[in-house]
């Protein structure tokens, strides 16, 4: 925007899909099986950053972000296994269970987080510094009313090396 403002956005996806299958066919050690998992997992983030970086006056700077994330992510799975062993040696299928296979363990949530956060740090004389930050989330799985979590820090930190001029010192910093 300026030399001291500018506005960062991004979207990201990460998603994958899982298919996996165990099989031990009749006249193994083991008792006969065939199990199988299906699995999807889908995660979008929509980022927004403001950033500032002011010198306020010659020995005054801030360096500021304001933002926010969104994120939706949307999980499901069904896991299943036959009963008892296979019927017939090399059939790899549910149906060819022993026994009425278990009810399949299964899997579907969707999950959205609301993400607003502020992070600021004042020098001074690029010795001293103050830094804060805040980070307010709202879950989708919490409920109303209680759906809601702040998140904050306070820092401080002095930069000594910039007092002296040995060269065995590159930098020197206390923080708390």
């Amino acid at each position: 925007v300026n030399d001291w403002l500018s506005i960062y956005g991004r979207v990201t996806l990460d998603n994958y899909s899982m298919f996996v299958e165990e099989r031990i066919n009749k006249g193994s050690v083991d008792v006969s099986r065939y199990s199988r998992y299906d699995g999807n997992f889908n995660e979008n983030n929509y980022d927004l950053f403001i950033n500032f970086d002011k010198d306020l006056t010659d020995d005054l700077n801030i360096r500021a972000v304001l933002g926010t994330n969104i994120r939706r992510t949307s999980q499901s799975y069904i896991d299943a296994e036959t009963n008892g062993g296979l019927n017939l040696p090399g059939l790899y299928s549910l149906a060819n269970s022993v026994n009425p296979i278990e009810a399949p363990e299964e899997y579907d949530a969707d999950l959205g987080v609301d993400g607003y956060f502020v992070n600021a740090s004042f020098g001074w004389k690029n010795m001293l510094y103050l830094d804060a930050s805040y980070r307010l989330d709202k879950f989708s799985s919490l409920p109303r009313g209680n759906d809601t979590q702040g998140y904050g820090g306070v820092s401080a930190s002095f930069i000594f090396s910039s007092l002296t001029d040995a060269s065995w010192l590159s930098l020197g910093k206390l923080r708390a």
